[in-house]
């Protein structure tokens, strides 16, 4: 009813073993690359819920066939509600011809029943031998790219977004950072100016606004995000924050009710250090800064204690009618 915010969702699909749920499953169960190896090609759409605080609220639709989506399916009705719709291509199966009309059949329905739909489309799996220089990348991407917009009458610029991805690095969780940001659409910009004045405040190189357990970034400064700096910082939350405890109820309850936040400090070799404060639960802020600013650590700590009460207003306005546990 009205109050109640919906929890928005993202669908996942693509064609059959494209590397939909071992994305998945890397970025929100934790699982090792490896250890999706052995997983059963999926054949049922499955569900699984995120609901850590009041940016990180969605559902994730898994959904094994493309070809099965046509209009009128259980599948195609999904996407009247949700937010965005992930595409996932496995460039290692040469050729790639099937999957990209797969692609293009699965977001015209979607478009039909949903125009407001945003699309990412994951070129996948570009960890092969095959793509062992930045230029082949870029030259798959350009093709995929062009070939998908041909490949219906209308151009789909404004609707799509490509990544180049692979569970075996951190572009995956980079990819799916951008995926999630495109849910926030009434919070990003908020939290972006709020992370400027933080970074300019504090005179801080980079500011990354973390989901500690994915390791997804909800915000960062307005300077575009090169992928070194995003690594640093998700790396450090590795190093510090201990989320062993958060798998099931009772270990998530209390994580979010214990005040001992992590808070660290990293010296690197080039003369900068990482900050990272853990501010609610599940967020943490990373911070790329420079030795020689750091000398007003309580006026970083208050800066931080601003942005906290800011993100506290933002996340209450996103939850705000929806049933919080506890």
């Amino acid at each position: 009813g009205e109050g109640k915010k919906e929890i928005p969702s993202i669908l996942v699909c693509g064609s059959h073993r494209a590397g939909k749920t071992s994305i998945l499953q890397v970025i929100f169960e934790k699982k090792s690359p490896h250890e999706t190896h052995f997983l059963e090609s999926g054949s049922a759409p499955s569900k699984m819920r995120v609901d850590r605080n009041g940016l990180m609220r969605f559902d994730l639709h898994d959904l094994p066939d493309a070809h099965l989506i046509e209009e009128g399916t259980e599948q195609a009705k999904l996407f009247a509600d949700a937010g965005v719709t992930v595409f996932v291509i496995d460039v290692q199966e040469d050729p790639y011809m099937e999957a990209i009309s797969q692609a293009r059949r699965t977001i015209d329905t979607a478009l039909k029943v949903n125009p407001k739909m945003s699309f990412d489309v994951f070129i996948h799996k570009i960890d092969g031998d095959q793509f062992f220089s930045d230029d082949q990348k870029a030259g798959v991407r350009t093709d995929i790219e062009t070939r998908l917009n041909n490949a219906g009458r209308d151009e789909l610029e404004t609707h799509v977004s490509y990544h180049c991805t692979s569970i075996y690095d951190h572009t995956i969780f980079e990819a799916f950072s951008k995926v999630v940001q495109r849910l926030l659409t009434a919070q990003l910009p908020p939290l972006v100016s709020c992370l400027d004045v933080l970074l300019g405040q504090s005179r801080l190189e980079r500011v990354f606004l973390f989901d500690a357990v994915s390791k997804i970034y909800i915000a960062s400064d307005p300077q575009p995000v090169d992928l070194q700096s995003y690594e640093l910082c998700s790396d450090m939350i590795d190093v510090v924050v201990d989320v062993s405890c958060i798998y099931g109820a009772e270990g998530m309850a209390a994580y979010s009710k214990s005040e001992s936040k992590s808070a660290c400090i990293i010296h690197l070799q080039n003369g900068n250090l990482l900050f990272l404060l853990e501010i609610d639960c599940c967020l943490a802020l990373v911070a790329i800064i420079r030795e020689e600013n750091f000398d007003r650590q309580t006026l970083l700590e208050h800066n931080i204690g601003l942005f906290k009460s800011t993100i506290d207003t933002i996340c209450q306005k996103t939850t705000t009618g929806v049933p919080q546990n506890g």
